[in-house]
């Protein structure tokens, strides 16, 4: 069924270091949409310029993505790790330049910054610098916050994009949202009960076929393996920041598998015959079948509601 809703953009902006974070970035907002948009009648949309500039002349490049992209997102996600970027003749890059613009907008400015090692005979003396000297005047003018490893980047903004877009959402007009989303009628609440019931099975189907696939394949690492609980430990945080009245436990729950899917995270192979290895897919598997449970927890409240 179709359904009336507001679309805010996100804009990406990094420097070229910041490769995985520009992976990073439009997958959380994947999740946000996947769990969040029907009951929010809103989706974000993540912006690149690699994806979405054009070709145009008459301006310097910078300003063309100015007019381009940047004048039209709602918010801008910016990361740095051992750059400042390219200096555009008004500002000492063009992120710089980005997200000046949204400040002087007064529009959000969610930013962050890697304290990742870096090997020395990559970093590029000037750059680390200027980098340097741009973060200390930030500190001085606003707040960011640093991150060490990328599933740390990870669950920060997962946790800033959640609030962030509370407070954008609080901005969107009562008379401007679907007749069925200003209301809050038992009947609408059931039904938003059932979406989240069917967005949970959802996504328990789609991490069952993604773990098995790849724990069946003869894996030689446990890299895949993580990388998939990682983003399952993404959407169960999702999942959980929905809950805002649990009678059944099911929050708490999820609260636990939380924690035991950030340890798995941290689990280490050693060379003792696969034990350790055959251990982090057993795990693995303990995990969904945990997640399973609260399927059919929720199954039993959406019939009893």
């Amino acid at each position: 069924m179709a359904q009336t809703g507001t679309i805010f953009r996100a804009l990406v902006a990094s420097p070229s270091d910041c490769i995985h974070e520009r992976k990073i970035i439009p997958e959380v907002i994947a999740t946000w949409n996947a769990v969040h948009s029907l009951s929010a009648a809103a989706i974000i949309e993540p912006v690149l310029w690699e994806m979405h500039s054009r070709p145009g002349m008459g301006s310097r490049p910078q300003e063309v993505i100015n007019r381009q992209l940047v004048t039209n997102c709602d918010l801008v996600i910016g990361a740095f790790w051992t750059r400042l970027g390219t200096p555009t003749g008004v500002s000492e890059s063009g992120t710089a330049e980005e997200i000046e613009h949204f400040r002087e907008a007064g529009k959000p400015v969610l930013l962050y910054f890697s304290s990742a090692p870096v090997v020395p005979e990559s970093l590029d003396a000037e750059q680390y610098k200027a980098l340097t000297e741009y973060k200390k005047r930030l500190g001085q003018e606003g707040l960011y916050f640093k991150y060490e490893t990328l599933s740390e980047f990870r669950e920060l903004l997962q946790r800033h994009l959640a609030g962030e877009m509370i407070e954008l959402l609080k901005q969107i007009p009562t008379t401007n949202l679907p007749t069925e989303m200003a209301s809050s009628s038992a009947t609408e609440q059931q039904q938003a009960l059932t979406n989240f019931c069917a967005d949970f099975e959802a996504f328990l189907r789609r991490l069952t076929a993604e773990w098995e696939a790849e724990r069946d394949s003869d894996p030689h690492s446990t890299d895949d393996g993580k990388y998939i609980m990682s983003r399952a430990a993404d959407e169960v945080l999702h999942f959980k920041s929905m809950i805002t009245e649990d009678g059944t436990g099911v929050s708490q729950s999820l609260g636990e598998i939380l924690k035991r899917l950030r340890t798995h995270q941290r689990h280490q192979t050693y060379i003792d015959g696969g034990v350790s290895f055959k251990t982090f897919w057993d795990e693995g598997d303990q995990l969904i079948s945990a997640i399973r449970e609260q399927v059919s927890k929720l199954r039993e409240l959406s019939k009893n509601a």
